[in-house]
């Protein structure tokens, strides 16, 4: 983002605005990189440039004692003075409702419309919009949100106006985020919805290319530099045992005869186990690293330097944790209470530690942490064989700088704890409350005498909410995530990783402690997220009419955005999808029989027979494969179903082609006369088509971001025993009933059809499928080719709709429809499909 305001101010742009958030926190934050990594000041230093910006507020406005508000740190008499000198204006503001309307009257009053007139060149203004997911979404047309019109009103003037002010007035909004699922998926009458261009940051890895354009670019640096994301967290150490960067534990639910008090006592042991896992990881890691040539008085608090390079020199850098118990901030000033019981009681009694009302919630007991190191040594040793487990995972990477952990250094290491780590640590909530700390410091700290270490260089942090944003904590390497919620939501827990970030090199010494079932959640929202970018970077290299918002994925157990109403859209039809649709209009009825017809002369056609001799229809006696499959159900018409390809359903098949590199088209209806809908997707022959046609590509090896097998929804598509298994073949039969049909083509192959009852509108059936096979004295429809195939086990339907097993046939019933009324036969088609497909949930608009 800096880098774009950068050569947007190098291009002669006049009006700069960052909207820096929603928080207090990540304004200052925002602000304070501004300074140094885009105008190379300081705020004591920033003046010594006035002539060439203005910059509002200035430092002494908002980063020392007493914060100016928006109505005095926007100070119009040097707003004139830089449009009289051609200087460009730089607004830092955060995205608060006071500040967007005190920024708007004060453009208004300093950019008149005399002033503008009399310009030769148009007024340009750029406006970033950090965090833009967080309070510029607006999810509905009756919305009260008033937000997002102040952003437009910034150029505009008026708050329900989004074209701009003047004719010689030209604004361009730039939105940034890391989860723009909201973004995509609010309505599209908000002004500040994606409409000109979609772009995807790349992010430095160990691999990746420019053309064809990838998620990552190859880092020369090595390992160092690299980010790590969740391919670092959940995918490439997933089965290095203690090395793995991700511990979880299953959530204790009820046993079989067990007392609420007694689970209550069993998740109470958990949290408390789970605490001192993550502690002592921390204080080991600490340690280790404080041996590090250069690291003697890393963490020193209160030694004082002369000058701040030598005092950034002894720095090196931070070591810190974060637990996230929850959202409410009593929850975190009680955990941070529980980390000083930790510190002040012996091993499993910290629950029976009484502390007072005046009891400091981040004082850590020095003498209780020697105690515990004495008596659970055992405990603590065990974390160097853990890193040292996770260094020789990671030694593969380039440039891995990481020196061996022998346990051999323990008693160093152990001296260590007892004076450099212990004596420094400190405990910070991180909140809104007034009682907390606004957010971290990892500046020098300068007094009278000289100066310090950052006073965060070696932090235990908890927090909630406040880390749902872009807050970054330096040198993170220890989270302890144990917030749980009702139906999570994909855009905010991914906000909530914080570990995420340039960790490379101190990775092995990373690690997050969580339960298992939020580990998966956090897997699935890593899936979901290299899909997004993927497609987006796909579309990149495309037209520009082809640069659209791309496809948003959620989950069976969570969703995209809470702050967008969306509905879920499985990819996979299911184990036994009925095209229930109907034709009564002569002509297209005859056609839909026709398909029926030549289907009968191609191949050869046997009596199926049950186990007692009954002949239930007729089946091909080969299988055919998915693709043929999807033609035959692309050749079905009908007058009251015939999918547009503007609407959102048809599109997503444009997504999975983008996404997937897919060059024919997946999805093809009729487009005789394009209109909503006839029925939904899981019962549409052209959407099941597109469907197979899309698992016929995959099984061929291509990578495929955000899906997964049906039957093993925790494992990505790509790493699954699906890829390379082979496509499934389907059998293809008729079902008999108990009178022949009306064609007279179709009675002399000796075709019985069904009889089943309309819908109030006549389009499609009240039900398809008969003989449910209850009772196990014979098969349902759904499985009635395994008479013929006898494939063995055979599934059952009884409660429930059961797959078929993976590598099992599927099957294509048609059902040659009559009834009394209607002169001509109609035709149906039921399918039972195997597991192992390829599925996901994609989030649509309401």
């Amino acid at each position: 983002m800096l880098g774009v305001a950068a050569k947007a101010l190098d291009a002669g742009v006049d009006l700069l605005v960052l909207l820096a958030g929603t928080r207090v926190s990540l304004w200052l934050q925002t602000y304070e990189r501004f300074l140094a990594q885009l105008d190379g000041s300081t705020a004591d230093n920033a003046y010594m440039r006035r002539n060439e910006r203005l910059i509002l507020p200035q430092p002494a406005d908002i980063l020392f004692e007493q914060r100016a508000d928006p109505g005095r740190y926007l100070q119009r008499p040097l707003g004139r003075q830089a449009l009289r000198a051609g200087r460009p204006i730089i607004c830092i503001v955060p995205k608060e409702d006071d500040h967007l309307l005190a920024l708007r009257r004060f453009l208004t009053d300093i950019i008149t419309d005399d002033y503008l007139a009399a310009r030769v060149q148009p007024y340009s203004i750029l406006l970033l919009d950090d965090e833009a997911d967080d309070a510029s979404v607006l999810d509905s047309a009756k919305s009260q949100k008033i937000t997002p019109r102040l952003i437009t009103a910034i150029w505009s003037g008026d708050p329900d106006e989004a074209a701009t002010r003047h004719a010689k007035m030209l604004a361009t909004y730039v939105a940034y985020t890391a989860t723009p699922q909201a973004n995509y998926l609010q309505a599209t009458h908000n002004p500040l919805s994606p409409r000109d261009f979609n772009a995807a940051l790349r992010t430095p890895g160990a691999t990746g290319s420019v053309s064809p354009r990838s998620t990552s670019y190859t880092e020369a640096g090595g390992v160092r530099s690299y980010y790590c994301g969740g391919d670092i967290f959940y995918e490439r150490l997933h089965l290095s045992g203690d090395g793995s960067l991700c511990q979880a534990s299953p959530f204790p639910t009820v046993q079989s005869g067990e007392a609420e008090s007694e689970l209550s006592q069993r998740r109470e042991a958990l949290r408390w186990s789970m605490l001192s896992d993550a502690l002592r990881c921390f204080f080991v890691g600490a340690a280790v690293r404080s041996l590090d040539q250069g690291w003697e008085n890393a963490f020193t608090h209160d030694r004082v330097y002369p000058t701040a390079e030598s005092a950034r020199i002894a720095a090196k850098g931070p070591h810190t944790m974060l637990i996230h118990p929850s959202a409410k901030k009593e929850d975190h000033f009680n955990s941070a209470l529980d980390v000083v019981r930790w510190s002040s009681s012996r091993p499993g009694r910290e629950a029976e530690v009484e502390l007072g009302p005046d009891t400091d919630s981040s004082r850590i007991s020095v003498e209780g942490l020697a105690r515990r190191l004495l008596l659970e040594e055992t405990e603590w040793s065990a974390w160097l064989g853990r890193f040292e487990s996770s260094r020789m995972a990671l030694s593969t990477l380039p440039k891995a700088p990481y020196a061996p952990i022998c346990l051999a250094y323990w008693p160093a290491v152990r001296e260590a704890l007892l004076t450099r780590v212990f004596p420094n640590v400190r405990l910070r909530v991180l909140n809104s409350d007034p009682d907390s700390d606004d957010r971290p410091r990892f500046d020098l700290t300068q007094t009278e005498d000289g100066f310090s270490i950052p006073a965060d260089s070696l932090s235990i942090f908890v927090a909630g909410n406040v880390l749902s944003r872009g807050l970054t904590l330096e040198g993170l390497t220890t989270s302890l995530f144990v917030r749980g919620v009702a139906e999570p939501a994909a855009d905010t827990q991914m906000q909530m990783q914080r570990w995420f970030g340039y960790r490379g090199s101190f990775l092995p010494f990373c690690r997050v402690f969580t339960y298992e079932d939020q580990l998966q959640l956090f897997k699935r929202y890593h899936a979901n997220d290299d899909a997004l970018k993927t497609e987006i970077i796909a579309s990149m290299a495309l037209s520009e009419a082809s640069n659209g918002p791309a496809l948003v994925l959620q989950g069976a157990s969570f969703v995209a955005t809470g702050k967008v109403e969306a509905r879920k859209v499985p990819l996979s039809p299911g184990p036994r999808p009925s095209i229930k649709l109907v034709e009564t209009d002569v002509a297209l009825a005859k056609h839909n029989v026709d398909i029926a017809v030549n289907l009968l002369d191609d191949g050869l056609w046997v009596p199926l027979t049950d186990d007692h001799g009954r002949q239930r229809g007729l089946i091909r006696s080969e299988p055919v494969g998915l693709c043929r499959l999807a033609d035959l159900l692309n050749r079905l018409r009908y007058s009251h179903h015939d999918p547009s390809l503007d609407d959102e359903l048809s599109q997503r098949w444009e997504h999975y082609a983008r996404l997937l590199g897919i060059g024919n088209p997946l999805f093809t209806p009729p487009m005789q006369s394009p209109q909503e809908y006839g029925t939904d997707p899981q019962s549409c022959p052209y959407s099941i088509a597109a469907y197979l046609r899309l698992w016929s590509h995959l099984v061929s090896g291509h990578t495929a971001p955000g899906l997964y097998p049906t039957d093993r929804p925790e494992v990505p598509w790509t790493y699954s025993d699906a890829v390379g298994a082979g496509a499934p073949e389907f059998y293809l039969a008729f079902r008999y009933g108990p009178s022949l049909a009306r064609d007279p083509r179709l009675a002399a192959r000796g075709v019985h059809a069904v009889t089943r009852e309309r819908t109030a509108t006549g389009q499609s059936l009240q039900t398809l499928w008969g003989t449910r096979g209850y009772g196990g004295e014979y098969y349902g429809d759904e499985f009635v080719d395994y008479y013929f195939h006898k494939t063995h086990p055979v599934p059952s339907i009884q409660g429930s709709a059961s797959w078929r097993p993976r590598g099992h046939p599927g099957l294509a019933l048609f059902h040659v429809v009559t009834e009394s009324e209607l002169p001509n036969d109609l035709l149906a088609v039921g399918l039972g499909i195997p597991h192992g497909g390829p599925d996901h949930i994609a989030a649509l608009r309401v």
